[in-house]
């Protein structure tokens, strides 16, 4: 019984999950749930390497001034 009651105020990145989701043939649920630790695959640390590095790389494109 170690379920946390602490919400999480975290903004996702929709675009990133729903490629991973759709890499993994997961729901984007149960890929957040991987991310945050919630879920303890071995792939776990793989899905969230993949999903900080998509989320970085959207980011730069978003927000690069040379457009």
């Amino acid at each position: 019984m170690d379920k946390s009651n602490k919400k999480s105020n975290e903004n996702w990145n929709t675009s990133a999950l729903n490629a991973l989701a759709t890499k993994y043939s997961f729901t984007s649920r149960y890929i957040k749930q991987c991310i945050t630790g919630e879920r303890t695959p071995i792939f776990a640390d793989r899905i969230k390497a993949e999903y900080l590095e998509l989320k970085k790389n959207l980011n730069n494109l978003l927000n690069n001034d040379k457009l």
